[in-house]
């Protein structure tokens, strides 16, 4: 597979970019009204119900992604998917900084496995099962250093970069376009989750509960796209082996 190097040369760039920050940006600080969501409703005994039942969706994408994909990076990014269900679930049922730990921990194995993935896509398969356990650690890690420096700054990277990936990749590569929903559902999950109070004021669900939705069907189409590529690629050998 011809490897194009205009991807790895940036994203060696965006590390380094991660470097300079750290070393000399002042640290970003979780800001405590992130967690006064819009709906707090209690409803069958559940409190802030509809943002802890939208979670739903996650666990039935990953667990559809685990009994229908197989390799490493699969297995990584749609346990991630699913285990966001929990996580999320349980930060929402008493919001707070120590148990929004194990909602972006899971997110993190979701976002780096989906980078290794496109990776893999660009220089072949087995790039993607290399990268997607370090690239796991890296986000893991950077959850931990929120939660042991009060330093946002590495999550944030982690989140945002592994999307910049992805929008590099869908520039460069063609082969990638059935990507492109999940790049603009993610966008629309973060508007959601930013006017959580402005949609909530419009609409029966807040904004948070929509980004949760919205998250769940990017991951679905992360899991669409992941299946028409192996069934494409089961066709190209069966047509390469025939006479």
């Amino acid at each position: 597979m011809k490897r194009d190097y205009r991807l790895i040369v940036l994203i060696f760039s965006y590390a380094l970019a991660v470097l300079v920050l750290l070393r000399f940006a002042p640290p970003t600080t979780q800001n405590q009204e992130y967690h006064a969501f819009a709906d707090q409703r209690t409803v069958l005994g559940i409190p802030n119900f509809w943002n802890v039942i939208s979670n739903i969706p996650f666990a039935l994408v990953g667990v559809l992604g685990l009994w229908r994909t197989r390799g490493l990076t699969a297995r990584v990014l749609f346990a991630g998917v699913l285990l966001t269900c929990f996580g999320s679930a349980w930060y929402h049922l008493a919001p707070g900084d120590a148990r929004l730990v194990w909602d972006r921990l899971p997110m993190t194995l979701a976002f780096m496995s989906m980078a290794a993935a496109v990776i893999g896509q660009k220089w072949g398969g087995d790039w993607s099962d290399r990268l997607v356990l370090p690239l796991a650690l890296c986000g893991t890690a950077s959850v931990l250093w929120w939660r042991l420096t009060a330093n946002l700054t590495p999550y944030i990277l982690v989140q945002f970069g592994s999307m910049l990936v992805l929008l590099l990749a869908l520039l460069f590569d063609k082969s990638l376009r059935g990507l492109w929903p999940v790049l603009g559902l993610y966008l629309f999950a973060k508007l959601a989750e930013f006017y959580d109070r402005a949609i909530y004021a419009a609409l029966p669900l807040s904004g948070h509960t929509w980004k949760h939705l919205l998250a769940a069907l990017a991951a679905f189409y992360i899991l669409r796209w992941w299946r028409s590529g192996k069934i494409l690629d089961a066709e190209a050998r069966r047509r390469g082996a025939k006479p």
